[in-house]
């Protein structure tokens, strides 16, 4: 369905180009205006869809919640046509008519446009009788998602606090990784800058709905999950370091960092990063040297900071200073770093790996715990007691056999507040009919918890 949205937003530029040449009814206005109704009536066929809604997102289109990259050179005089009309996009809808079309190519060719605000333009298509293309309200939170809990996607409706959820964000975020390593990989420039920009997205949304992050990072296939293991311990440390009070120019820094701590791992062959079996020795010294090959990238790079770098170089140096690689006795470790170890490991041992199962959290923070001088003391307890033994994101089945997503964690490390997602049974319920159910209220003192869904999405 790209591939049609594609063509129709190139034909709304080459229709609006061409009714400034020529009047209305001139045939190539009006065969453009035709090519579009039909390619418009095959997505409403094949989708049996009542609209299609082409956003227009700072300078960008959106279709379905993801940026559509192909018409953003030939697209843009929709995208200034819509700055004009202070809107969001354009909903073509079914039954759209050559007519509507032609009239708003005429809208489009008018040298001044009467319209200050999105109820100008409404009240402009009314005037000219355009019943079946409708204008969205410009999306206007650039840290939200595009598709809502309840998996309703943005169509130029206002933005309010049922439409966020992380699906844009995540996408974002994974896409900044994986073109980060791939830059790295090929010897070319890493957009540094980016990785502070994504962190800001990254910090407004986890900060309230972490658990909705959480549960979209899993690894649908071995060669994606080093970036996924990124994009995920980028996200536990904001999330542990907002608990814990740090400032918003700390909780950028680790993000920024986190998102570039294992971009070391671009210049290890795939044959060694991914192998199932035991390692040799040399191919695990190749292993280890991923710190110091991704502290040397980021020095070439723009704009990348002390965080980034230190991050990088010293997320595998232990507490008491051994580890990898080597440094001087006397350093001392930022807390940004020793967090950042944390999440490290804690992300790889609940993690599916191609050489290992996931770990539950009760039995990573066991070995965490038992590794004496590995991690900070007392940053390493406050991580344990603000992701406690069901992180946010994760799947639980009750005692009562209904399934909930953990989206809170509580006092008691044992009774996270949920998102019922599942019935008794665990038959999964429509949208509409999940709730909340908090283990914390007396009236459901009887149910518990009785198994972690690691695998529960798969």
């Amino acid at each position: 369905m790209v591939d049609i949205v594609n063509k129709i937003i190139m034909l709304l530029s080459k229709g609006m180009s061409n009714r400034k040449l020529y009047f209305s009814d001139h045939p190539r206005v009006d065969s453009y205006a035709t090519e579009i109704v039909n390619l418009a009536n095959e997505f409403f066929y094949s989708n049996n869809a009542k609209e299609l809604y082409i956003g227009v997102i700072d300078g960008f289109f959106v279709y379905e919640g993801k940026r559509v990259f192909g018409p953003s050179v030939t697209g843009k005089q929709l995208i200034f046509i819509a700055s004009i009309l202070h809107c969001g996009g354009f909903g073509l809808q079914r039954g759209l008519s050559v007519t509507d079309v032609k009239k708003f190519f005429d809208i489009t060719a008018l040298k001044i446009i009467p319209v200050k605000k999105i109820a100008d333009a409404r009240a402009l298509f009314e005037t000219y009788g355009i019943r079946t293309i409708r204008i969205g309200d410009r999306y206007t939170d650039k840290a939200a998602a595009l598709i809502g809990k309840k998996g309703k996607t943005w169509s130029g409706q206002r933005v309010g606090e049922g439409l966020q959820s992380p699906t844009f964000l995540y996408q974002e975020l994974y896409d900044f990784v994986a073109k980060a390593y791939g830059s790295a990989a090929a010897g070319s420039e890493v957009n540094v800058e980016q990785a502070q920009s994504v962190s800001e997205f990254m910090l407004k949304y986890i900060q309230s709905n972490f658990a909705d992050v959480m549960q979209y990072v899993h690894y649908p296939d071995y060669d994606s999950y080093t970036v996924g293991h990124s994009v995920r311990v980028a996200s536990l440390a904001v999330y542990a370091g907002s608990k814990m009070g740090w400032d918003d120019k700390d909780l950028l820094a680790i993000g920024a960092a986190g998102l570039l701590h294992d971009i070391g791992k671009s210049v290890i062959p795939d044959e060694v990063l991914l192998k199932k079996g035991r390692l040799t020795e040399d191919e695990y010294l190749t292993i280890k040297d991923h710190p110091r090959a991704g502290a040397e990238i980021l020095m070439q790079q723009k704009g990348v900071s002390e965080y980034d770098i230190a991050a990088c170089w010293g997320h595998h140096i232990r507490y008491d200073g051994t580890g990898y690689p080597g440094q001087p006795r006397w350093a001392v470790r930022h807390p940004l770093t020793a967090l950042l170890q944390i999440c490290d490991v804690f992300e790889a041992l609940t993690a599916i790996r191609p050489y290992k199962p996931a770990l539950d959290p009760h039995i990573a923070y066991s070995i965490m715990l038992n590794d004496k001088g590995a991690f900070h003391p007392g940053i390493l307890a406050a991580f344990i007691s603000m992701v406690t033994l069901y992180p946010p994101g994760t799947y639980v089945r009750l005692s009562d056999r209904r399934v909930g997503m953990v989206v809170e964690v509580t006092e008691e490390i044992d009774r996270p507040n949920l998102l019922i997602t599942g019935g008794e049974g665990g038959v999964p319920l429509e949208s509409d009919d999940q709730y909340y159910l908090n283990l914390m209220d007396n009236k459901n003192h009887r149910v518990t918890v009785t198994k972690l869904l690691l695998d529960y999405l798969d």
